[in-house]
């Protein structure tokens, strides 16, 4: 076995074959086989609904979804950052692909997805994903809740059987007739699917749960209900692929719209995958430059077959790693499981409800909520618990962007408020024996200094920002104005452009009064910064200590230099010497 330096030493990119090499080996291992081939089966059972409806939703035919779920699950579930990472069709994607497929029909999504694919795949050889782990973990929790609450937002409408496919659950819920419209017995079937799947665990944990609960659910309606909403007819074999025709597409229009598809599912895949390590409890970090590069190649190969747009789901990951996923054969066989109920039992599976693959999802969706983590951050910080409700209401009620962006932003001024609180411990001295009372610097020996000062010392504590800078404006109130400032910057760790800009306007005010400002004790990554603010200092330069700065203002004389010995003794030479005229005179 190589050991952890000896690979660290290797070229990243032989770093990274290896450890993909190592992760299939693992694929094919007896022991876990079995579970992943089970836990593919319950993702294909939740991808294959999901798939035909995005696809549908966008303006497309059903077999695009399914199409797409096959070839971008195989090729992401191979290339993958991580091992239990599932890709396919994202409810995420589907306002962006539904708007390119409005404008520029369904070959400009295909050369969109292609263009896309490329983009992320130059993004992950730039190594940009290690750029997704400074996004605060309570803004990836805010991305996986809000993922739950568009699922339920989305789905319940299609449990209750509505037929207006664009309704919500807040629509249905304002609409006072929506109880006359529910089909029951889809409801039903519904419900015993979720049972299902939340009871049979409790029970067993080898139980098929999801299989056990879409079975029963299916024998339900299909001997009760007449009519009922089902997957219909599929494709029984894959597309030959095909580079998309550019004829009658403008390009220069569909470039923006190829840009913010490739953002949108690399910001998705990024957050899904580290929000996957969090759910896994992974010791180590996932690869997320090699998943931009597999999210990317997936996304080319579904366009090349002329399909949906793709991303790392949080939806399907989540649910392989409840049906007890271990490897990445799990995602690999999802898609094979899906290409075999194309070919093979198309006739059967175009028979099961969509209400129980509706109630399959809602039961993800409940779970990426995680109600016992938002209680616990409820009791620990509410502060932090409120940047992860504004990031999952953004996704659901707007967009991914809006989400992440607002939760961005509310984690920021919190970061601000929190760790950007500006203190200032101020001091007037009119006497050189206070000098030192209350501040932590070097004071001139008394002996040296005047009686009389007029000498105002400031300690800066924390980063002087555009929003505390103001606070500073204490320092020059008045009159009478001191005819020396000085500010300690010791322990200030940043400043901003409004901060230097303060900084300057109080050297300039003194300065028209006749009075001075001093810096003292700059730290050396601030003085670059704080250059420019030399020649509003008092003697053009930054002083290295309080004392230095007074020696400057002439409020200080320099201590008097005592003649050196001509020829000097060291002190144990002269000792018997005192010891032979001590005892000489007692």
């Amino acid at each position: 076995m190589r050991s952890t330096t000896a690979l660290s030493k290797q070229p990243f990119s032989t770093r990274r074959t290896g450890e993909l090499i190592h992760s299939w080996r693992e694929m094919v291992q007896p022991s876990s086989l079995p579970a992943d081939a089970a836990a593919g089966l319950s993702v294909a059972c939740v991808a294959l609904p999901l798939n035909v409806a995005l696809a549908t939703a966008a303006g497309l035919p059903a077999s695009v979804g399914l199409v797409s779920g096959v070839v971008a699950g195989i090729v992401g579930g191979l290339l993958s950052g991580s091992r239990y990472q599932v890709t396919g069709p994202e409810a995420a994607l589907l306002p962006m692909a539904a708007a390119i497929v409005a404008i520029h029909g369904a070959a400009g999504l295909a050369i969109a997805t292609v263009l896309a694919g490329a983009m992320q795949v130059a993004l992950g050889l730039a190594r940009a994903g290690r750029f997704a782990r400074l996004i605060p973990r309570p803004v990836v929790m805010g991305f996986t809740v809000g993922i739950g609450l568009l699922l339920l937002n989305t789905q319940l409408p299609r449990l209750f059987a509505v037929e207006d496919t664009h309704t919500n659950a807040l629509a249905l819920v304002l609409e006072r007739t929506w109880g006359e419209r529910i089909g029951w017995l889809g409801v039903a079937a519904g419900a015993l699917t979720a049972l299902a799947m939340v009871g049979l665990p409790r029970v067993h944990k080898r139980i098929p749960a999801v299989l056990v609960g879409l079975t029963v659910g299916t024998v339900l309606m299909v001997s009760l209900g007449a009519g009922y909403d089902a997957v219909g007819a599929l494709p029984r074999s894959l597309p030959m692929p095909k580079l998309p025709s550019f004829e009658g597409v403008h390009l220069a229009s569909l470039l923006p719209a190829a840009l913010g598809l490739a953002l949108l599912a690399s910001l998705g895949s990024l957050l899904a995958t580290s929000s996957l390590d969090t759910l896994t409890g992974a010791t180590t970090h996932s690869d997320l430059d090699q998943d931009l590069i597999a999210q990317g190649l997936a996304n080319m190969a579904a366009g090349v077959f002329g399909g949906f747009p793709v991303m790392g789901a949080i939806v399907r990951a989540s649910a392989s790693i409840q049906a007890g996923a271990r490897t990445r054969a799990a995602s690999v066989l999802h898609a094979l499981w899906l290409f075999v109920a194309m070919a093979l039992l198309a006739p059967l599976v175009a028979r099961i409800p969509i209400a129980a693959l509706t109630a399959i999802l809602l039961v993800v969706g409940v779970r990426l909520l995680n109600l016992e983590g938002l209680v616990a951050m409820w009791n620990q910080s509410k502060s932090t618990l409120g940047v992860v409700v504004v990031t999952a209401l953004g996704i659901a009620m707007f967009n991914v962007f809006v989400g992440i962006g607002a939760g961005l932003a509310l984690a920021s001024l919190l970061y601000v408020r929190r760790h950007g609180a500006l203190r200032l411990e101020v001091q007037r001295v009119e006497d050189a024996s206070k000098l030192q009372r209350g501040l932590h610097m070097q004071a001139p020996e008394a002996p040296n200094a005047p009686e009389a000062l007029d000498l105002m010392v400031a300690r800066v504590d924390g980063p002087i920002l555009f929003i505390n800078h103001l606070k500073l404006y204490d320092l020059v109130e008045g009159p009478p104005w001191a005819k020396l400032v000085v500010i300690d910057l010791s322990r200030v760790s940043l400043v901003d452009a409004a901060g230097v800009a303060t900084l300057q306007y109080l050297a300039e005010f003194l300065s028209v009064r006749g009075a001075h400002l001093a810096l003292v004790k700059v730290p050396p990554h601030l003085e670059a910064a704080l250059e420019p603010l030399a020649q509003h200092l008092l003697e053009k330069r930054m002083h290295g200590s309080l004392e230095g700065a007074l020696l400057g203002a002439g409020l200080m004389q320099p201590a008097p230099i005592e003649e050196p010995l001509a020829h000097p003794v060291h002190a144990a030479a002269l000792e018997p010497v005192a010891r032979a005229a001590h005892s000489a005179h007692p």
